[in-house]
């Protein structure tokens, strides 16, 4: 399949972080205070309760010769590569199935298909002490987001809008796809001072909604896990800190 291709993509099931440090990434991320899926079973899944019960969201930390990270598109029906997984869970093992297709670009991605999406919502795998509700968007800088944004939305079957001069946003469901120039991206997030990546377009932030801010700007703190606040009580952290990507903690409360 090639991006100009046209799929029928229900929403963003999930972000692969495909990483040749695999450990490092998943350490990092549970000193934020995510749930991971058990250590030794890869790969490894911070997941949350989604807004579809037939689609999960959930986010991947997978091995790979090489670190880069993709958005796996969810599907209704698909032909592809069969996976199968298995977590030992509090009442058992977890199981559970899917099928990975095709994908295209200009931003990494592919298709899936589920066949078990209650596996990602074991209540001990969606409660967080971070306080983590879901994950709701993804950040993209590239030179030309509105044509970026304009052809994926076209082959996702979702819809494309600017939001800010410099941001142009993709919606096939729940989980948004924002695409930022560098000159926007980094005028949004100067907390943090974010370098343009070498490559676009390419994957470079997140965000999390959290329940309340203040729990985790505690936590962050026992963990000597430096971060910034900005408007909205909105929490920062930068990619040293989490493995690679800029995680951005949106309150709701």
């Amino acid at each position: 399949m090639t991006a100009t291709m046209k799929i029928s993509a229900r929403d963003i099931d999930h972000l692969t972080l495909n990483t040749t440090d695999p450990g490092t990434v998943a350490a990092k991320l549970e000193k934020l205070g995510f749930t991971l899926t058990p250590d030794g079973v890869w790969p490894r899944c911070i997941c949350f309760v989604p807004a579809d019960e037939d689609i999960p969201n959930y986010i991947e930390i997978a091995e790979s010769p090489v670190d880069f990270m993709n958005v796996a598109m969810n599907v209704e029906k698909l032909k592809g590569e069969k996976r199968t997984f298995k977590w030992e869970g509090n009442d058992g093992d977890i199981t559970g199935s899917l099928i990975v297709g095709e994908g295209g670009g200009p931003v990494p991605w592919l298709t899936v298909q589920q066949f078990n999406p209650e596996s990602f919502v074991e209540p001990e795998l969606v409660v967080h002490p971070n306080g983590a509700l879901a994950f709701i968007c993804v950040h993209v800088v590239a030179d030309d987001p509105k044509a970026i944004a304009k052809q994926l939305a076209a082959t996702w079957d979702g819809r494309a809008e600017e939001v800010l001069d410099g941001c142009e946003l993709v919606r096939t469901g729940m989980v948004e796809l924002l695409i930022w120039t560098p000159a926007a991206w980094q005028k949004e997030y100067k907390a943090i001072e974010p370098m343009e990546p070498a490559r676009k377009p390419a994957i470079t932030g997140i965000a999390v909604a959290i329940e309340r801010a203040r729990p985790l700007q505690a936590l962050l703190r026992a963990n000597n896990v430096p971060f910034s606040l900005t408007e909205g009580d909105r929490i920062l952290v930068a990619p040293e800190q989490t493995g690679g990507l800029v995680i951005e903690f949106m309150p709701q409360t």
